[in-house]
This record gives C-alpha cells, structure tokens and sequence, in this order.
C-alpha cells in the first residue's frame, strides 16, 4: 500500500521588530505524485545569523518570487560540463516508489542513512552504469544492496553531504564538491522522503552554490532541511505527517569548511544555544515527535567532542525525542539519555559514511539506523532500535589514479567477504590488507551491544 507522506511548514512566532520585516506570504503547496510539498517563501533582506550584509529591500535587489511550478531540471542549473555538449541525455525523473506495509495511525517506522559523500570516482561509477540507457549519469545501483531497507520504511532519511550546486562550478568531486542532479532524483527513486543538507560543504561553491541547491529541492517532491533563503525561511519548521505522526526535523551544522559566511540573506545553520532552544520551542507546538539532525563532531574520530556532548545535554533539556547526528565520516556510539521530563532522548552521534571513495578502512563502514516510533499513553517512544552495518566497497583499475576507482557499491556488512576484502582498493593505499573481523571491530568497538544485531553480538 503505497504511504502517503505530507509536508509541512510552520513558522516560528518572532515579533516585527525581531526580524525587521512584515509577515511571511503563505506557503504555496505544489503537487507531484501523492506528496505535498511547500516552497521556501520569496527571497527577502534579513541577516542570518553568521553575517550581517547591510539591509536592502527587495525592490533594491530585484530579485524574484519563489517559483511554484513543479520540478524539471532547468537551463540556468547547468553545469559547465553539461552547458558545453548539448547532446547528453537528459537526467531522468524519480519513479514513483513504493512504500510496503499496512497504514497504522499508532506507529511509524523510521531509517536514517548517513554521509553521501560523492566523490569524482562515485561520479565516474555513475557514468558507466548509465551507458546504454540514454542517460548521463546512473547512480541507482550502487545502492542495490540497501534498496529494500529505503523502500518500506515508512519515512528514509538521509544526509546528502555534497552539494548538488548547479552552475555555480563544474560537477566533480573533493575538494569543492558539486554533484549532479541526477543523484538528487534517484535518491528520491529509492524512496527517501526526507533529506538534510545542514553540513560543513554546504559553502563548497559559495552563496551561489547554496542558492542552487536550495533552489533544487525545494521544488522536488521530498522534504529538504538544514539550508535557508532568508532567515524566516531558517524559522520556518519542516515537519512531515506519516501515519497520522506528525514529525518536525530541525537540522544544524557545527561548521563550515574554511569559516565560509552565506552571503545575500542566505542562512548556514550554526548551531546557536538561543536559536536551538526557540526552534525546538515552536517545534513541540507544532508535531508529536521533533528530531535534531546536528552535523558536529570531529572528523574520523570515534569519540564523542565536548561540543557534541553539550548540545546532547541541551537538547535533552529541551525534550528533544531523538538526534542523529552525522559528519565524523566513521560508526559513532548510540546512547539514550534522560530528558528534562524524565522520559528518554534516543541519540546516535555519527551514522558513518553512507557512500564516498574516502582512503581509510574505518571511513568505509557505517550503519543505517532503523527504529520504530509508537504511540503510548504517555506520548511516543522509540523501539526495536536496531543498526544495519554497511561497507562501501571499489577496487582501483590499472591506472591507479583515485578517479578511477570502480565497481563501486554498497554491500551489507553482512553480505560482505574476505575475498571482496582483499579486492578493495584500500589494501592498494595500505600495506596492510583489510579483513572481514578488523571491519566488524570498526562497529563493535564503538556502537554497544543492544543496538546491534545478532550476527556481531
């Protein structure tokens, strides 16, 4: 039966005199397939809140209301590759996907998946899978493995951690990443529903990348969260309706590479002690379940920071139900912790890379998270928590240049071998060859016992 997921934004109550501006125009809903989806509001001149441009109106600026029609790709989102052969196939549209099981208006299953980071090897991997089917780029099975797990749950989640940027700069990979569009519809072919973008390469290609982006999704039949046109846009909550549930998702990020500052209005979400406290605020008025999607932490790293350890502490005050964070690029502990009612905060501090071409053994291994929330008499709660381990597998060709990595897939770490372990292209960067028990340790060693399953207890 197919699940009919709806979206929602609602605005955060701040004062004229806060924001310097007159209420937000209504959100116009725009209709694809069976999901309802809301475009971010007309660009308008209020500082966000790690610069300060001189403020202008939007008279002065020119610029144009927010487009309401449904999504095709667009000629001014080109990249320089594709604006010079005109004869490339056109990018395919997401197909309708099915999501299995029965409505139940008291519980939702919910799968969260971590960094998809797109690398020019990914790129070229997705060239090659496309040939002979009339598209550019083809990146759908590199996830066969994992396919089925997006598809019944009832809302996927998942991290896109490049920017897909448009014409701000060519398409390729590390280390301004710019990916192309056709990821953006086959991660929607796969069924993901909802998809954040509050991350450290979020400026990769500056404001003009971050437009682009934005300005991508925001027409797409998904909801997208973490990055902002304005700052009533920042203060807009993104909430979802599955199963009856309503859910709001609020998305931050501990950095920007190389401090980059939005420009024009445009809005990174820092994560601010205020901004997080009057976000989770409204949020809790507005849905039964609110989750925090924090990019933080320290790259490749499994321990816990003391920034991500004060932002847990504060969100548990404020009776946030769950936080996945992402960014560390490796399987990061899970833990509850008590919130300020006494109930508990499910919090998982690093879901691992998803999919990339990163050099280190630890850095190809990480979980998708698959929880289920129900309904009880005193609210919800998350059950059957429960991690599913991956291994992004390639092999180098004889060139031996990164770009040409190939064969490139997820596997299931429980599917995964000794034989594929000697083929993967890290025992090419390592004198040591990877095995099948050094890849479990990466998830033993960190994630404890109850939430893994049986195979690795």
């Amino acid at each position: 039966m197919k699940k009919i997921l709806q979206i929602t934004a609602l605005a955060v109550t701040v004062s004229a005199f806060l924001c310097g501006c007159e209420a937000d125009p209504g959100y116009v809903p725009v209709t694809s397939g069976t999901r309802e989806v809301v475009t971010a509001p007309a660009p308008e001149t209020i500082a966000p809140i790690d610069t300060i441009p001189p403020v202008t109106s939007r008279e002065d600026t020119g610029e144009a209301t927010a487009e309401t029609t449904p999504a095709q790709p667009s000629d001014t989102t080109k990249t320089d590759e594709t604006a010079a052969d005109e004869t490339k196939p056109a990018e395919t549209k997401p197909e309708e996907t099915q999501k299995q099981g029965a409505v139940n208006k008291t519980s939702v299953s919910f799968l969260f998946c971590g960094d998809n980071l797109v690398h020019d090897a990914v790129i070229n991997n997705a060239k090659k899978y496309a040939e002979g089917t009339g598209q550019a780029y083809n990146f759908l099975p590199i996830y066969d493995a994992v396919a089925e797990y997006i598809k019944k749950a009832d809302c996927a989640v998942i991290n896109q951690e490049s920017q897909i940027a448009g014409s701000a700069s060519k398409i390729g990979g590390y280390p301004r990443f710019n990916t192309p569009e056709q990821m953006g519809y086959d991660l929607m072919t796969l069924g993901f529903d909802v998809v954040t973008l509050a991350n450290n390469h979020m400026l990769d290609n500056k404001t003009e990348g971050l437009k682009n982006c934005i300005d991508f999704w925001k027409k797409q039949p998904i909801l997208s969260v973490g990055a902002y046109e304005n700052k009533s846009d920042y203060d807009t909550i993104r909430t979802v309706n599955v199963n009856g549930v309503t859910v709001a998702f609020l998305a931050y990020t501990e950095m920007t590479n190389s401090d980059r500052k939005a420009e024009n209005g445009y809005i990174t979400p820092l994560l601010d002690e205020a901004t997080v406290k009057r976000h989770v605020e409204t949020a809790k008025k507005a849905a039964d379940v609110v989750i925090v999607l924090p990019h933080w932490g320290k790259e490749d790293s499994f321990d816990v920071t003391g920034t991500q350890k004060k932002y847990a502490k504060l969100f548990a005050e404020l009776n946030v139900d769950i936080v996945i964070g992402m960014h560390s690029h490796v399987a990061g502990k899970i833990e509850y912790l008590t919130r300020e009612d006494g109930k508990k905060m499910l919090c998982a501090y690093s879901l691992g890379n998803f999919v990339s071409t990163m050099e280190y053994a630890r850095d190809m291994v990480g979980y998708m998270l698959g929880f289920d929330l129900v309904k009880t008499d005193g609210g919800f709660e998350t059950v059957n928590v429960r991690i599913i381990p991956t291994v992004t597998y390639f092999n180098y060709t004889s060139s031996m240049k990164l770009e040409d990595r190939e064969n490139l897939r997820i596997y299931l770490l429980s599917d995964f071998t000794n034989e594929l372990a000697a083929k993967h292209a890290y025992n090419h960067h390592e004198s040591a060859t990877i095995r099948l028990d050094g890849l479990k340790k990466y998830i033993t060693n960190t994630v404890d016992k109850e939430f893994l399953p049986d195979y690795l207890k």
